[in-house]
């Protein structure tokens, strides 16, 4: 698709006299939004035209975007085909923008980006007759050091590079309790709780007196905090004994004593144990025990 330059921009473009500056604008999957200009002063627009999609930007009619000075955004490469762009957007490791909780809680996972031109020696720009979009995708790997924070921009071109189809296994492939075609399909009712901490070993090992279940019950399920410095975040269980959890990574703040957490049934992909035993729900087996190695397969039948 052509990209469409508004044409009182592209006016200005013709007049050869060009005052143009570069912003970008991201938006997290919780909503937050955060908007920065790479010209000394801010920027104040209406960002409700870009409203629909993925973006959620109707109530943003007067939104504004920070002067960043310590901010850059630039292509390594940029394709004409099907080649993906690989654009970087670097930024001050000062904690303004990426801290390293949010970088290690993956709360930047999947954001949103827009890299745009705007003219600035207009009084109040406007996307429609005075902004150019250069870019939109969303946000890849976050590289912390010492002095700055580089971040991936992937643009939507990306995911024409996604896999496409499904590769035969012996164990489930898709995560127990999701819903639609080709999925789980089990209703969670009854699988899952809501537990208090009651001992805390470390940041990976607690332990929840009120939790009875069976052993394993909640291995390979999820632990989502409620309350406490954790709260909002969520991680995998690896193991599961005697009311003692064990996550597959530590937490990024402490667990204490007195936090609430919701636990979800784990469920590790297996046919007997779990689909059939612990689920009932082997109608909705998504795997292939009974499908033939490839050493089967080649190794003929033995006399």
């Amino acid at each position: 698709m052509p990209k469409t330059i508004p044409a009182a921009l592209q006016a200005h473009y013709d007049t050869g006299h060009i005052c143009v500056a570069p912003a970008v604008l991201i938006q997290r999957a919780d909503g937050q939004l955060r908007g920065f200009t790479l010209r000394s002063k801010p920027l104040v627009m209406d960002l409700s035209p870009w409203d629909g999609g993925n973006w959620n930007l109707s109530a943003e009619t007067a939104f504004e975007f920070e002067a960043a000075g310590g901010m850059e955004a630039f292509v390594i490469e940029s394709t004409a085909g099907f080649e993906v762009d690989e654009t970087m957007l670097v930024t001050l490791n000062n904690g303004d923008l990426f801290t390293e909780e949010d970088i290690l809680a993956k709360r930047w996972a999947g954001a949103r980006f827009r890299i745009f031109l705007y003219r600035w020696d207009v009084e109040a720009p406007t996307i429609e007759d005075d902004v150019e979009t250069l870019k939109v995708g969303t946000l890849g790997n976050l590289q912390p050091s010492s002095t700055t924070v580089k971040a991936e921009l992937h643009c939507l071109k990306r995911l024409l590079q996604l896999p496409v189809g499904i590769v035969t296994q012996p164990n489930c492939r898709v995560r127990v309790f999701s819903q639609g075609p080709g999925q789980c399909n089990k209703d969670p009712t009854g699988f899952v709780h809501s537990l208090t901490v009651t001992g805390v070993t470390d940041k990976r090992v607690f332990t929840c007196s009120g939790a009875g279940q069976a052993a394993d019950y909640f291995g390979y399920g999820f632990v989502a905090f409620d309350t406490g410095l954790n709260a909002g975040l969520s991680m995998q269980v690896s193991t599961f004994v005697a009311g003692v959890f064990s996550l597959v990574a530590p937490m990024i703040f402490n667990i204490q004593v007195g936090d609430t957490l919701t636990a979800t049934a784990g469920c590790r992909g297996r046919r007997d144990e779990d689909c059939i035993a612990k689920f009932d729900n082997i109608e909705n087996l998504q795997a292939e025990p009974d499908f033939p190695s490839r050493d089967q397969v080649v190794s003929g039948v033995s006399p």
